[in-house]
This record gives C-alpha cells, structure tokens and sequence, in this order.
C-alpha cells in the first residue's frame, strides 16, 4: 500500500508559525455569524455549492433509517430570522447511506455532485451504519438513488467500521475519515489513542483511477418492512475505483476519548472537513458543548481545542429563535470550510416550536 503513515507523530501539541484563528467562535454570537436559522430539518451534514446554495444532509432515527434525503436551499431562500421555516427546497434520496457523518458538494459543468457514504449495513436496532464505499452522483431533484446504478461511482480501499468523506476542490484534495483493519501490519505503529485516521489524496489522481472489480469484504445486510428490498445479507461485487494503489497527501490521526492534554474527542464527533493544509474536526452534544480542533497535514494540532461560546446556554438562543433553555437540545451537526469562512450546523430545539436546523458562519483569518 502506497501512503506515507504521518499519523505516527507523538501526541504533543505544537502551534505552527502559521496558525489559523477563527474570528467570533469564543464570543457570543451576532448577526454577521448567521447564515441559515430556524429550518425544519433533522441535519446530520451541510455544504454549498459555488452560486451559495446550501444542502442539508437529513437522517431521521425513528423511522425510514434506509433513507438520507438531501436538501438544496437556493441562495435566495436562506433564513435569518427567528420564526420557524419549514421551506426545504428540492431534494434527492440515497438508499443504504448510512449514517453521513461526512458529505460534500462538487461543482462539476454538468452540474452538482454529491459525495457520500453507501452500502451501509442494517443493525439489529434498525439503523445503517458500516458503510464501506464513497459514492458520487449526480444531484437530481427527485430522485431516488440505489447504489448499484450504474451512473453512480464508488471510492474503495480498504478499512472498518465507517468511511466518510470530505471535499476541498479548490486545492484539489479528497478526504476521508475511517478505521485501520485489525489485521492491517501497518497499523500496528500507530497510537492506539489516535486510530481514526483522515487521509488525503489529490482529488485529480482519486478521480484518475480505473474502475477495477472488487469484492466488499464485509457481507452487506439490508432490506425488510418499508424498503425496497427484502431483508437479506449479499457480498457485493463492484466496479470501484481502488484508492489503494495512491500515494496518499497526508494521513493524520485525530484523538480519541480525550486521552490528551486539550481532551480532543472527549465528547461524540460531529464531523470534518478539508481546508487546504488543515483538517478541521468538530465534537460536541448539548451537554458538553460544541468544540473545533485543527489539525495539520502533519499530525500536530494547529488550532488547539476550542469552545463554540454559543453552543452553551446564552441569551443569543432566544434572541435568534434557535433554543429556549439547557434542556432543550443544541448540538453540532457539521462542519465546512466555504469562500475561506468556517460554518458549524447546529441542531436545536425548542419547547414551544421543536427541532430545526441553523448553520452559522465564523471569519477565518491566518495569523504569521
């Protein structure tokens, strides 16, 4: 396998002399930090495409788990008031995605394209989790995606537990969050404190590969009442493009279960996203609040652990409608790096409206 392990580096922390700061994400928010308030929709995920409209990624837990429906907000819809919208746009469905912890918009002469997780597996609880491919596709309004069309492409290599993915067209970079196989020799060299890897490839070279048929190693289980497919377990053959055969940019390990100095990833992770030189990794639920950490291509961390002021209970919840008080819900869901600006989702709730989706917006600015 060819790919240069960075994530090897010891776990100290060391600030570059070129550091990223995010301007307004330790104070109270304002308005210049809203962009989309108040939108009735469960978000697990959101980007933008290049004319500023915003897609929401949603999963609904208690029911239709085989189903992640993708929303697209024209630009010219975007919310920043305090009352409820239930405006949606249009949407597409993907079948078997899974849990999209990651997902992104590419913007292609034919049109938008997502990338996403597929071939999720059905758990014994019902939900889609292990998925072992990245799909692109075409955005249709209305459609609904299996992942065996054939216009739909598959990312592969190999990994376990889940695969995400995260998009930087600009700087042409493709990202991926997964797990080392147990039984991957390499593996053995890393902190075991730092297993969840995020690796990097030229997004020209990803796209560059072949289609090469590939059999899953994992048995995928899907189907049963309400989905399109009876309940069975199949091994998958595939036409894939095999990222092993690449040269990877970087590898970087993000901590886990806060076994660290800055406690990175004490709390559940929400999410990341590929910014040129950085990988930005966010985590928090509403009892612990909302936390940002930026990592460099090299492993260390270049933007220390820092708290969203906002996602802890602050007049500004009521003041732009997205909460009402502690018990209620306020948690990331997301984050993206769009026009040099970094956005956070955040899903909240409120007692007298419930649940809706808000993104909001912090500068970011290089210090030398």
């Amino acid at each position: 396998m060819k790919y240069s392990l960075l994530s090897v580096l010891p776990s100290v922390f060391i600030l570059l002399s070129c550091s990223p700061h995010l301007g307004g994400i330790d104070e109270p928010l304002t308005e210049k930090n809203l962009c989309d308030l108040n939108r009735r929709v469960v978000s697990q995920q959101f980007d933008f495409d290049k004319k500023g409209n915003l897609y929401y990624v949603e999963l609904f837990y208690s029911h239709h788990q085989h189903l992640v429906n993708i929303w697209r907000v024209e630009k010219n819809k975007i919310n920043r008031n305090r009352e409820l919208t239930t405006f949606k746009g249009d949407s597409m469905t993907v079948v078997f995605a899974g849990h999209p912890t990651g997902f992104a918009i590419e913007d292609t002469p034919d049109g938008p394209y997502v990338w996403i997780s597929n071939y999720a597996s059905k758990l014994d609880n019902n939900q889609y989790w292990l998925s072992q491919t990245i799909s692109r596709m075409k955005y249709i309004p209305g459609a609904v995606r299996m992942p065996d069309e054939k216009e739909i492409e598959h990312f592969w290599f190999p990994h376990r537990s889940d695969i995400n993915v995260a998009l930087d067209k600009g700087n042409d970079l493709l990202a991926f969050s997964f797990y080392y196989n147990y039984d991957d020799e390499e593996r053995l060299h890393i902190d075991p404190d730092r297993n969840r890897m995020i690796r990097v490839y030229k997004l020209s070279e990803a796209m560059a590969t072949p289609l090469e048929e590939i059999t899953l190693p994992r048995k995928w289980y899907r189907g049963g009442d309400d989905e399109p497919l009876p309940y069975d377990s199949v091994v998958v053959r595939l036409k894939a493009h095999n990222l092993s055969h690449l040269t990877a940019v970087a590898e970087v390990g993000t901590h886990r279960g806060g076994l660290n100095p800055e406690k990175i990833n004490s709390s559940a992770w929400q999410g990341f996203d590929v910014d040129k030189d950085i990988i930005w990794f966010s985590e928090g639920v509403t009892s612990t609040g909302t936390y940002l950490t930026g990592y460099g291509f090299d492993g260390n961390v270049v933007s220390h652990r820092t708290k969203v002021l906002s996602s802890d209970v602050c007049p500004e919840w009521d003041k732009f409608g997205v909460c009402d008080d502690a018990k209620k819900q306020y948690e990331n869901e997301g984050v993206r790096v769009w026009k040099g600006d970094l956005y956070l989702g955040m899903f909240t709730k409120r007692q007298d409206t419930g649940y809706r989706s808000n993104v909001m917006r912090f500068k970011r600015k290089i210090f030398y």
